[in-house]
C-alpha cells in the first residue's frame, strides 16, 4: 500500500513538471485543441481549460491567459455560473491591451452575465464600454464585427427591461448594419455571415410579434438562405431555429403545406444536431399542421411523439431543480459558514486594533518619551476610523410577512395598475424598496419588472381562457387591459414568456381542429 502511494506521489510530481515545461507555442496548440472539442459538454471542457489556465499563469503566458480566459467566460456562462464569468472578465481587464478585442468581449460577456443576475445599470454600464473600446480598434473589419457583437447585446438588454420595441429593433438593425459592413476577408467570412444569419432571425422574430408577418418571413428567409449557402460555415443549430419559426409563421397564415414543409426540414437537420427542446416545438406544430390538413395518421404519430418527448423533458427538468435545490442549500450553508469565518476575523482584527490603539495611549500617558518630556506642543494621535459595509439581512418574520402581502397582491390583481412602481408597492405593503427588491429576487427568482409583467400575461392568459369575449378584442386593448403600456412591449414580453404571440395564443384557442388533433382515435 505504502508502495502504491509512492508510485502515485511520484506519477503527480512527473505530471507536474511536464506540464510546467510546456512553452507558449505549445499552450497555444492545447487552446486550438479545446477551441475545436464539441460543445455539448462545458463542464469537461471547463475542467480542461482550467489545467491549461493554470500552466499559462505558471509560465506567465500573458495571450494564453488572455486566450484560455475568454473560453472559460462562453462555458461559464453556458453552466450558469455568472459570477464566476465575472470574476475572469476582471482578470482579463487588468492584462488586456486598451484596444483590444478581447477587452470587447469582455466587457460584453460581462454585460451578458450581469443581465443574468438582474444587475440592469451595471449590465448596461459595461455595454457602453464594449462600445467605446471596439470604436477605438484599428482593424476596420475588427471594429466592425466586435460593434455587431455590441449592438445584439445592446437589443438584449432592452428588451430585457420591457423597453419600447422600437429600442430593440433599433440596435438590431445596428448590429445588422454593422456586420454588413464587414468585408469578406478569410479571417471574417464565417464571423460575418453568422452574425447576419443572427441578425435577420431576430428582426424576423420581432417582426412576428408585431404582426408584420411579411416581413418576418423576409428576414426569416434571408437568415436561411444564409445557413443553407455551403460556403458560410454556420451553426447547424441555427439553420434548425430558423425553419422551426417558419412552419410556425407560415401555420399562423394558415398556409399548412408550407407549414408542414418546413417543419419536416426542421426535423430532419434536428437529428444532425440535437435539440430536443426544438425539437418538441417541431413536434408540436407537426401534429397542429397535420390535424389541420386533416392528415390523422401524421397527426397522430407526431401527438404521441410530442407527448413522449414533453414528459421526458418535464422530468428531466425536475430533476434538475432538485439538484439546483440541493446545490442551492449547499450554497447557503457554505456561505453562513464563510460569513461566520469572516465575523470572526473582523473581531479579532478589530480587537487587535483596539489593544494597539490601548497600548498607544497607555505609552503616551504613562511612559512618555525623555526626548519629548518637555514638548507642550506636540499633537494628539488621530483617531483610528473602522468601517466594512454590511450586507443587507432580512429577518425571518419580515420575510414571511412581505411574502403574505405579496400573495394578498397577487390575487387582488392591483399589479394591471399602469402607475404601480417599486416604491408604490413597497409604500403598500408597508416595507422599504430595498427589502422587497430583494425578497423577490430570491423567492420569486425575478426582478421587480419581471415579476409584475409575468404576473401581467398569466392575468390576460387566464381572461382569454375563461372568458371567451376576450379573444375578439384588438391586442391593444388586451396589452392596456392587464396594464402594459403600449401594445409592443405587451407582444414582447407575451412572446417571451409564453413562447408563442398573443394572436397565436387566442386562434389555438379558437381552433377546434388543434384540440381535436390531441384526440385523435
Amino acid at each position: 500500500m505504502i508502495e502504491k502511494k509512492k508510485l502515485i506521489f511520484l506519477f503527480c510530481i512527473l505530471s507536474f513538471t511536464s506540464l510546467k515545461s510546456i512553452n507558449e507555442s505549445q499552450i497555444e496548440e492545447e487552446i486550438k485543441k479545446i477551441q475545436n472539442l464539441p460543445d455539448n459538454n462545458p463542464h469537461k471542457i471547463i475542467a480542461i481549460s482550467t489545467d491549461i489556465y493554470r500552466i499559462a499563469r505558471n509560465n506567465g503566458d500573458k495571450k494564453g491567459i488572455l486566450t484560455i480566459n475568454s473560453l472559460l467566460i462562453n462555458k461559464y456562462c453556458e453552466i450558469g455560473n455568472f459570477k464566476k464569468a465575472i470574476e475572469i472578465c476582471n482578470e482579463i481587464e487588468k492584462l488586456a491591451g486598451k484596444n483590444d478585442t478581447i477587452l470587447v468581449n469582455s466587457h460584453r460577456l460581462k454585460a451578458s452575465a450581469y443581465l443574468e443576475l438582474n444587475a440592469d445599470n451595471e449590465s448596461f454600464r459595461e455595454l457602453k464600454k464594449a462600445l467605446k473600446t471596439a470604436d477605438n480598434l484599428e482593424s476596420q473589419n475588427d471594429k466592425n464585427y466586435m460593434k455587431a457583437l455590441v449592438y445584439k447585446g445592446f437589443a438584449a438588454y432592452f428588451s430585457h427591461v420591457n423597453a419600447s420595441i422600437d429600442s430593440v429593433m433599433y440596435y438590431q438593425n445596428e448590429c445588422l448594419e454593422s456586420a454588413m459592413s464587414i468585408d469578406d476577408h478569410k479571417d471574417f467570412q464565417d464571423k460575418k455571415y453568422q452574425t447576419l444569419a443572427v441578425a435577420y432571425m431576430n428582426l424576423g422574430m420581432m417582426n412576428i410579434a408585431l404582426g408584420n408577418t411579411k416581413e418576418a418571413i423576409n428576414k426569416l428567409s434571408k437568415a436561411l438562405g444564409i445557413c443553407k449557402y455551403e460556403k458560410y460555415h454556420i451553426h447547424k443549430d441555427l439553420e434548425v431555429s430558423i425553419l422551426n419559426e417558419l412552419a410556425w409563421t407560415y401555420y399562423d397564415q394558415k398556409n399548412y403545406d408550407k407549414a408542414a414543409h418546413y417543419a419536416a426540414q426542421a426535423e430532419r437537420e434536428e437529428k444532425r444536431v440535437g435539440m430536443p427542446y426544438v425539437r418538441r416545438d417541431v413536434f408540436e406544430i407537426a401534429f397542429k399542421t397535420y390535424s389541420s390538413l386533416k392528415k390523422k395518421a401524421l397527426a397522430r404519430k407526431y401527438t404521441n411523439l410530442y407527448i413522449q418527448l414533453n414528459d421526458s423533458l418535464v422530468n428531466v427538468e425536475k430533476n434538475v431543480a432538485d439538484i439546483n435545490g440541493e446545490k442551492s442549500i449547499i450554497r447557503k450553508q457554505e456561505d453562513n459558514t464563510e460569513r461566520k469565518q469572516n465575523n470572526i476575523v473582523i473581531w479579532i482584527t478589530l480587537a487587535i486594533l483596539l489593544l494597539i490603539i490601548c497600548i498607544v495611549v497607555w505609552k503616551k500617558l504613562y511612559k512618555p518619551d525623555i526626548a519629548d518630556a518637555g514638548n507642550s506642543t506636540a499633537e494628539p494621535n488621530e483617531p483610528l476610523k473602522v468601517s466594512h459595509e454590511k450586507n443587507i439581512h432580512i429577518p425571518d418574520y419580515t420575510t414571511r410577512s412581505i411574502l403574505d402581502k405579496l400573495a394578498k397582491f397577487e390575487k387582488s390583481q392591483k399589479f394591471i395598475k399602469k402607475d404601480i412602481s417599486l416604491s408604490s408597492l413597497a409604500s403598500d405593503l408597508d416595507t422599504n424598496t430595498r427589502y422587497l427588491s430583494a425578497i423577490i429576487k430570491e423567492h420569486k427568482k425575478k426582478s421587480y419588472s419581471s415579476y409584475i409583467n409575468g404576473l401581467r400575461i398569466a392575468y390576460i392568459k387566464t381572461k382569454l381562457i375563461e372568458d371567451p369575449i376576450y379573444r375578439e378584442y384588438k391586442i391593444s386593448y388586451l396589452a392596456d387591459e392587464c396594464g402594459f403600456s403600449s401594445r409592443e412591449v405587451f407582444a414582447v414580453t407575451f412572446k417571451k414568456d409564453t413562447g408563442i404571440t398573443p394572436s397565436y395564443f387566442i386562434s389555438s384557442l379558437n381552433d377546434k381542429s388543434i384540440q381535436d388533433g390531441l384526440s385523435l382515435d
